[in-house]
Parts: structure tokens; sequence; C-alpha cells
């Protein structure tokens, strides 16, 4: 019976220690496995592979944390408008955590200093309350209770009495036994509040989320976004030593129109076949019928796969069978693939391929920085 109590005690340490241990690391910095499975579980829904599946997961889930680390180097995480969102959504998030009082106090180790008596606590806080002029009383330093570390000192209470009883709307005669009740709940429920994420860890990481969330946002826009659109001349640059990136495939100048309902694509496409102006067409439609010319990729188009595309003539209607919705386009000109792009046509592909040479620079700058290790053991205690 001992040795079956040992090895069950072996064993729960050992489960609470994997728990805690890091599925890996980047550099001095560790996620721990609890964090990185509430993130696995809260993000991917369907898993056919779970090996493989967890292996793409910290690798996506290292690249975010390596970014976070970055925003916190830049110090990103001291603006004062990260702060000012950050106390917000607490404020807010705090709502939906309501406190039982009951459990808070086993939670923060609530204790009653039984050394201080209530008949001796209540009649100086008698003077207290009645005089007007400041008295210092030996007992204002001992302690009334505590609540984990902190001890919260008879002063506090003589300043909440003397501040409730000059408050004529929350003052209605309450006995001292009643006042005191308030007060230890009051001080419990603060004190509790302000330490939230210490007692639930739910909402520890929905903190963390929205933190991390801000930072990476901040980091990337700093880093990645202000920098691709800054200079004209660097992406210019960047687009004539990779032309051959930016090329068309087969494309056409097209009358693009969209209609919301079938019928108004019918109408649209009887009176431009009868020659009338499209734009007007869409101008006259109220709304219904969208329509814009343009050069795109035959594979942008809204138009069945193989269809034939001759100059001068309409496409076949398309419809969309979700909404009812339908399209087609009036052909102008064709052109053959693997045109060269030039740099005002190819300029949001330039800036998006920019962003990502940045984005793949500046992470594996951060890898070097702070190398990923996996925790192989822990690792494999996710795969039961």
């Amino acid at each position: 019976m001992r040795k079956q109590c040992i090895i069950f005690f072996v064993s729960c340490c050992i489960s609470g220690s994997l728990l805690s241990q890091a599925v890996f690391t980047y550099g001095s910095n560790e996620v721990s496995k609890e964090e990185f499975i509430r993130a696995f579980n809260k993000n991917i829904t369907q898993v056919e592979n779970k090996e493989k599946s967890l292996k793409e997961y910290i690798d996506l889930y290292a690249t975010f944390k390596l970014k976070v680390k970055a925003a916190k180097d830049m110090s990103l995480d001291t603006l004062q408008q990260l702060k000012f969102d950050m106390m917000n959504f607490r404020a807010r998030l705090e709502n939906d955590y309501p406190i039982n009082i009951s459990e808070a106090k086993t939670k923060i180790n609530f204790k009653i200093n039984t050394a201080v008596k209530q008949d001796e606590l209540f009649r100086f806080t008698d003077s207290v309350t009645l005089l007007t002029s400041n008295r210092r009383y030996p007992i204002a330093k001992e302690t009334i209770f505590s609540m984990a570390a902190t001890q919260v000192k008879v002063s506090e209470w003589f300043s909440f009495v003397k501040a409730y009883k000059q408050n004529t709307a929350l003052y209605t005669g309450e006995t001292y036994h009643e006042l005191l009740e308030k007060f230890i709940q009051k001080t419990v429920s603060d004190y509790y509040r302000r330490h939230l994420e210490e007692y639930n860890t739910e909402f520890k990481y929905q903190l963390q989320d929205f933190k991390e969330g801000n930072l990476l946002f901040e980091a990337m826009s700093k880093k990645i976004w202000n920098q691709a659109a800054a200079d004209p001349a660097v992406l210019k640059a960047f687009y004539e030593a990779n032309k051959n990136k930016f090329m068309w495939e087969q494309s056409a100048d097209v009358v693009l129109v969209n209609a919301t309902y079938y019928a108004y694509a019918e109408y649209a496409a009887e009176n431009i076949s009868r020659g009338q102006d499209w734009k007007n067409i869409a101008a006259e439609s109220e709304g219904m019928i969208q329509a814009d010319s343009g050069r795109y990729e035959i594979a942008q188009l809204p138009i069945k796969p193989g269809s034939k595309l001759d100059e001068g003539a309409l496409s076949n209607i398309v419809k969309n069978e979700t909404d009812n919705s339908a399209g087609f386009v009036k052909v102008l000109k064709v052109y053959p693939p693997k045109v060269q792009r030039s740099f005002e046509e190819a300029r949001s592909m330039v800036i998006n391929e920019y962003q990502q040479q940045l984005e793949e620079n500046w992470l594996s700058d951060l890898k070097k920085k702070y190398p990923v290790k996996i925790n192989t053991v822990v690792f494999q205690t996710l795969l039961k």
C-alpha cells in the first residue's frame, strides 16, 4: 500500500512537472506545455495527422513568439497607447469573471488577525469617527487581516469607516459588524480583481493574447509594412531586380459587369450587346449593376473554365447559386501569357513580395538571435 502511494505521488509530480515544462524554447525564453496546448486547441480544429499538425503549429507559434519578443526588444510594450488599450481591455474583461467572495478568500489565503479584538477595534473606531482632530492610535498599525503577502492595517479600516459614514448616499446606519463585512468584501474583491491573472488561468491567457496581438501588430508595422511603403525608390529597385516575378499570365482588357440578381445581368448583357454605354447602364441601375474596366488575368474573371475569349464578344453569364448574383465580361483585347508587367501595373504585387522578403530576413535574424529548440521529451507527451 505504501509503495502504491509513493508511485502515485511520483506519477502526479511527473504529470504536473511535464505540464509546466517547455514544449520549446527560443533563446532563454520558453513556452510551457499548458500555454502551447491551449493555443493549439484554440486555433487548430481539425487534425488528421496529429504529429504533423503539432510540428507545423510549433513552427507557426514559435514565429509568433519571436516577433513578440522582437517587439519587446524594441520597447513597444512601453507605448502609452498600448498601455491604455490594455487597461481598457482588462477592465472590460473583468466583467466576464464575476467574483465569489468565499472562493476568492480561499484563493488569496485570506486570514483574520485574531489578536485584534473586535470590541477594542470598534471602540477606537468610535473615537476616530467622532473626533475631528487627527489622533494617533497604536492599534492603527496592527494588521486587521491579510491576503497573500498583503497586510491590511487597522488604519485602512478607520479610513473606510470614516469615508463611508460621511457618504450620505451610502451610509444607512449599519453596525460596525456590518461595516466590517463590507470592508472585508470590498478589500478582498479589489485585491482579487487586481491579481485576477494569478488566480484564473483563462483570464491570464486572454490578457496575454490581447497584449501579444497588439505587440505583433506594432512590430509588423514598424519592421515590415511601414518600411515597404516608405520609399518608392526602394520598391522600384526591388521591381527591377525581380522582374521575372511580375509577369502577366494570359490576360485581357475587359468590361467587368456584376449584378445583384441574374435578371439584371441579363438586362445589362442585352443592352451592351446593342451598343449602349456600359457606364450609363450601371449609373441608371440604382446600384443593382456594377461595372468597371481594366486588365485582368483570365483566372480572375467570372467565366466558366475553358471559355474562349474573343475580342468584342460577351462571355456567358455566370450565376452565383448562393445569392442569385451574376456576372459577365465584355472582352476588349486579349494578351498572350508571360508579358512583363510595368512597375505601376505590378505595384501591389511588388509591395507584397518586398514585404515577404523583409519578413523572411527579419525572421532569419530573430532565429539566429533566439534559436528555437523543441523539447522532444515534452513533445512526445503531446502525441498521447
